[in-house]
């Protein structure tokens, strides 16, 4: 045979091979056969998915159960669980998410590669598929995520906490469980999601207080706390590990004149009980606008920005 003719065939074979592997017909393994071949075997997981929401998508009707588990021909001839894909089993947090591939909505638009998308088995750790539950969720919303936040279901029994545990609001109240940009949050701003319910603490204030501004969470742990008004810390050492001790509260324990640092121009009589009175009065005995305020201070030396009024 002569050279060029060879080189003429091998040239064919390389061109008709992929388009005869495109012409025939797909490999056993990947043929369907439809939801009531299904349900010959798995007749009681059948009966119950009737009711499902799944079972009632027109776009893949006949064929439901497929259209999560693939082609289960293969399967329906060795019977063996490992020839068919199983969500609840099978998730790879670094693989496709199925479920994504309905749930396209923008709610979902972050759920991969949130916290809990890469959770062992991913949507199926809170939903159970074939359930005819509400959301299709193994349990309750609040008991769910709290089955495995156990810390945060411990701040709900603190004195000071949001009535979650009362059934006032839910965790879903502040948190989008299939992502978010901020630690699941609804907003893209901890402080705007606080401020959808506290509102009379938006502003904007003329005078301001600049934590406000920054993050609600600065002085507040939104899940429970000891101290009053979800406070992380009691007053006056929630203020003071910002702000310095000054006018009264620099009372030094001894009996006499002085002077205060801060400002040469104000003094007073020192006490024996000074100290207490640094550290048991409440700074908002006086500063009752620690959010901000339109209202300037009296005091010179303030500049109005006292936060008094």
């Amino acid at each position: 045979m002569r050279p060029r003719k060879c080189v003429f065939i091998l040239f064919l074979c390389f061109i008709l091979m992929p388009l005869a592997s495109f012409s025939s017909p797909g490999p056993t393994e990947a043929e369907k056969v439809g939801d009531e071949t299904c349900a010959e075997c798995h007749d009681e997981a059948a009966d119950k998915f009737k009711q499902n929401l799944h079972a009632k998508n027109d776009a893949v009707k006949g064929f439901v159960c497929e259209s999560c588990h693939g082609p289960s021909k293969k399967h329906v001839e060795d019977g063996d669980a490992q020839s068919i894909y199983n969500p609840g089993t099978d998730f790879l947090s670094t693989g496709e998410n199925h479920c994504l591939n309905c749930h396209k909505g923008n709610m979902f638009n972050s759920a991969d590669g949130s916290s809990h998308s890469e959770v062992a088995n991913g949507c199926s750790d809170c939903h159970k598929v074939h359930a005819n539950k509400k959301k299709l969720l193994k349990t309750k919303p609040k008991r769910l995520c709290l089955e495995c936040h156990q810390d945060v279901y411990a701040k709900f029994r603190l004195t000071s906490h949001h009535p979650v545990v009362e059934g006032l609001m839910t965790c879903q109240s502040c948190h989008q469980v299939h992502g978010g940009t901020a630690e699941h949050a609804f907003d893209d701003s901890n402080n705007e999601l606080c401020i959808s319910c506290h509102n009379s603490k938006e502003g904007p204030f003329i005078f301001e207080h600049q934590p406000v501004n920054e993050d609600c969470g600065i002085c507040h742990d939104p899940h429970g706390t000891v101290a009053n008004n979800l406070l992380v810390q009691n007053e006056p050492a929630l203020c003071m590990s910002c702000h310095p001790m000054h006018f009264h509260t620099t009372l030094t324990s001894y009996e006499g004149q002085f002077t205060t640092p801060l400002d040469s121009q104000r003094g007073g009589v020192s006490t024996r009980e000074g100290m207490k009175a640094a550290f048991l009065t409440k700074c908002t005995r006086c500063h009752i606008k620690i959010h901000g305020s339109d209202l300037g201070s009296q005091s010179i030396s303030s500049q109005g920005k006292s936060l008094l009024r």
